[in-house]
């Protein structure tokens, strides 16, 4: 199966730089209702019957945006929501990183052989968001009857997903995506 790992579109808290973990749930801003409408268009090539969403909000209004315009009907599934980022959620992306520099060093280092299990305060590691992230998307592939789903989840996520996947890092735009065979 053909999975379509979409970015969610914008959210003032993407422009403000605001760590946006799963426990900041901020709602698509005018552009990334735009971005949400122009993805429908795209996705319309690949004539999806679902599209499977993170439970936040700002990836259900993605995929209810982008179903509008290809007729596709939109599941949220547990699992697939943003990072937990703990004590970080909610601040100023340079003031954590002021304040957390040095769990940031290691997470960020690809050099670093302890990057997969180091967190945040409360925050969870990349190999525990990936396993919740694969058993979301294993649950979409035993579910799924189609050969091309969409499946709209949030940026640090897509980051780790795709670590794992290519062994490259690659950050994506909002509503940006890449391709996934399960």
């Amino acid at each position: 199966m053909k999975m379509l790992i979409i970015r969610h579109g914008q959210t003032d808290g993407n422009v403000r730089e605001i760590v946006q973990g799963a426990g900041v749930d901020m709602p698509l801003n005018d552009t990334g209702r735009a971005q949400a409408a122009a993805l429908g268009e795209k996705l319309k090539a690949f004539d999806l019957p679902v599209i499977y969403c993170s439970e936040m909000l700002r990836a259900r209004q993605t995929a209810e945006i982008a179903a509008a315009e290809t007729g596709s009907v939109v599941r949220p599934v547990a699992g697939l929501e943003e990072v937990h980022f703990g004590e970080a959620e909610g601040m100023l992306s340079s003031e954590a990183h002021k304040i957390y520099g040095h769990v940031f060093e290691v997470i960020n280092n690809e050099e670093s052989p302890g990057r997969f299990d180091i967190s945040l305060p409360g925050g969870e590691t990349i190999n525990q968001s990936v396993e919740r992230a694969l058993n979301a998307l294993r649950q979409i592939a035993g579910e799924s009857m189609s050969p091309v789903v969409g499946v709209v989840s949030h940026g640090a996520l897509m980051y780790n997903l795709y670590y794992r996947f290519f062994k490259t890092s690659r950050r994506f735009d909002n509503c940006e995506f890449f391709e996934l065979e399960m």
